[in-house]
């Protein structure tokens, strides 16, 4: 056994020594709430919602990014004043919808929709557009580009990047395959300077936006559970029992802020639930976040009422608010799969995932494009969790990494 392991083990064992400690959930109070809640149903992603929902990136793919208020030269160049890159086109692969990251995660929303639904009517668009942006020498310049690009998108878009990558080769189809050789040497890049940068890294970044470290790591082990990465997943693993195995009572009452569009302590729980066994879990749950049915839990529970931002201006940050609802619901539905069946705080923690996508799905229309180039993507992730959800308890990471 490699020393990581077993200093991850003694901790855990630590850990969960002090699970005592915690207080428990109390069924009939959980059944009681369970009541008190509005009912609510997660809307099937059937292939007329996949359809509206890939309109979005489709829409935005190849809308070039505005200059950007701090230069990066990915497709602004700055000579006498700021020009477009003349070959963007060709050398560039995620240009469009708003920013890189945007980009990235808009094309794995594409390539997620059209592996569930292959007779999609926009089918062989999704496929033009890919073999547009996906191509030898866009990924090239790709490559080119980050050799120099210092910490421009790391973590977070790095993460989206092999995301698409773990996307592609998991999918048995002839043209996937060539694009997943296409993106495996940008990946490879990537997944390296992820280690690196992890491996580094000091302190965590909480907040519920792009730099979460949670999210970026609950991100990759997405990624490594589907491509063997082992290198990268062992830092990853190690990097989240360093940061956040001891963390205890999570501020809740301090989420949402004003341009969230991910909730800190839910990230983190979600997470965790990656990163321990069930045994394990279940005491670290208790002791950080405060019971379902509590005063300090009811921040997490419904969807943000946006309807008094009206300014052009704030459309950015009520956008995320909105879209916070399905990260919301992916991590409460991938929490309640870490539990035991019979926990009675998985029909609660699966209501509550089904009030937050249906309040996000409503309000969709509200958002303008600086939600809709990225709603998408977040609106996939919680179907993915509801489907796993369905299909039983989860395995975690180091338990995978363990066999």
């Amino acid at each position: 056994m490699r020393p990581y392991r077993i200093g991850l083990l003694a901790v855990a064992i630590a850990c969960c020594a002090s699970a005592a400690d915690a207080p428990r959930p109390d069924a009939k109070d959980l059944n009681a709430y369970l009541g008190s809640l509005p009912q609510a149903e997660i809307p099937a992603f059937s292939q007329e919602r996949a359809m509206a929902l890939v309109a979005m990136p489709l829409a935005c793919l190849d809308h070039p990014h505005s200059a950007p208020e701090q230069r990066t030269d990915y497709l602004w160049t700055h000579d006498s004043k700021p020009h477009m890159l003349d070959t963007y086109a060709s050398t560039r692969a995620f240009y469009g919808c708003s920013d890189w990251h945007s980009a990235v995660n808009s094309t794995w929303t594409l390539i997620a929709v059209l592996k569930q639904y292959p007779e999609i009517p926009v089918g062989k668009l999704i496929r033009e557009k890919l073999r547009e942006h996906l191509s030898k020498k866009n990924i090239e310049g790709e490559m080119e580009f980050f050799k120099s690009a210092r910490n421009f998108e790391l973590p977070y878009g790095y993460a989206w990047l092999l995301k698409v990558y773990a996307e592609l080769v998991s999918w048995s189809d002839p043209e996937a395959n060539g694009w997943a050789e296409n993106v495996a040497p940008l990946a490879q890049q990537f997944s390296k300077k992820l280690a690196e940068y992890f491996a580094d890294l000091q302190f965590p970044s909480r907040p519920g936006m792009h730099p979460n470290t949670t999210n970026a790591i609950g991100l990759l082990l997405d990624y490594s559970a589907v491509v063997n990465d082992v290198a990268l997943k062992e830092v990853l693993l190690k990097t989240a029992t360093r940061f956040f195995l001891k963390d205890q009572s999570c501020p809740t009452a301090y989420e949402p802020a004003g341009t969230d569009f991910l909730s800190p302590c839910l990230s983190e729980a979600r997470l965790m639930s990656l990163v321990l066994d069930s045994s394990q879990y279940v005491g670290w749950l208790e002791r950080f976040l405060p019971p379902l049915y509590s005063e300090a839990f009811k921040p997490l529970t419904m969807p943000v009422d946006v309807s008094g931002v009206k300014k052009k201006e704030l459309e950015g940050g009520k956008s995320h608010l909105i879209g916070l609802g399905f990260s919301r619901g992916q991590a409460l539905l991938d929490i309640a799969n870490a539990l035991p069946r019979e926990d009675a705080r998985v029909p609660v923690l699966r209501r509550l995932a089904a009030i937050n996508i249906s309040g996000a799905y409503h309000a969709l229309a509200d958002a303008g494009y600086a939600g809709s180039h990225w709603f998408a993507t977040y609106a996939v992730l919680a179907a993915k969790a509801a489907k796993a959800d369905q299909a039983g308890p989860a395995v975690s990471a180091a338990a995978s990494t363990r066999k």
